[in-house]
């Protein structure tokens, strides 16, 4: 495998993943002090947050260069892409746009997320779609007053941060990473609401990162160290993994609650 200069490898990174597509102002970006531009680079790790173990991961396997999504800094040598990430052409977002075939896709709150029509499906098979996509089973909040779902709010990672602005597009269901409180049938303008799981949502941009150093090694964090705090906000779930096919279809909406 042909090593890269670690300039080149962010030279590439910051063109595609361009800093004024943050949608948060003034987060740390882009190398730490540890990256030394001429130094070799053949493995890299990706992760979504450099946890204590993803950070030991990455001593014990030997890899020369650690990209993360969250902005925490660690001992290693590393890249940080946060809401960049997210926001940037062919980032999460648009991954999560282009998987779910939205139509007429348009931002929701400046440059963040997508809201727009999709091809009707039953709000199961949606959740099986998208449990399908990542391997995984969705462990947040996952409920729907609605049998058939025609539209969709997407957010990765936080999106309970806006969940106002995302409430305001009207459309049936809300796609996001993480609620920062449990959202209930009656307390929200939504129809449906599926909260996958906040790493779950951004670890897909490996693939991203792949298709942008397609010569070196590139490998995803364990999903067992590679977490960000509870993961979801959604009691009694949090930090249980759902059973597939485990998700509520409302009939009497009005009395439901967590």
């Amino acid at each position: 495998m042909k090593a890269m200069k670690a300039k080149d490898i962010i030279a590439i990174l910051n063109k595609a993943i361009p800093k004024a597509e943050s949608w948060s102002v003034g987060e740390s970006y882009g190398a730490n002090f540890h990256v030394k531009p001429l130094a070799d680079v053949k493995k890299i790790l990706f992760c979504v947050t450099p946890t204590h173990e993803v950070v030991e991961y990455f001593k014990q396997n030997k890899y020369d260069l650690l990209i993360s999504h969250h902005p925490f800094a660690s001992t290693v040598p590393q890249l940080m892409y946060h809401t960049a990430l997210d926001c940037c052409k062919g980032g999460l977002n648009d991954m999560w746009r282009d998987f779910l075939g939205v139509k007429d896709a348009t931002h929701f709150d400046r440059n963040l997320g997508w809201q727009g029509r999709i091809d009707p499906i039953s709000f199961h098979d949606l959740v099986k779609k998208i449990e399908n996509w990542l391997q995984h089973e969705i462990i947040g909040l996952s409920w729907s007053k609605k049998e058939i779902i025609e539209s969709v709010c997407i957010c990765t990672g936080l999106g309970g941060l806006v969940l106002s602005e995302a409430e305001r597009t009207g459309t049936d269901c809300y796609i996001l990473g993480e609620l920062t409180h449990t959202v209930t049938a009656g307390s929200t303008n939504f129809s449906s609401i599926i909260e996958v799981g906040h790493t779950l949502t951004e670890n897909i941009g490996i693939a991203f990162i792949r298709s942008l150093l397609p010569s070196l090694q590139i490998d995803l964090a364990p999903l067992a160290i590679d977490y960000f705090g509870q993961e979801t906000c959604s009691w009694p779930m949090r930090n249980q993994k759902r059973v597939s096919g485990d998700t509520d279809i409302l009939d009497d909406f009005d009395n439901f609650d967590y």
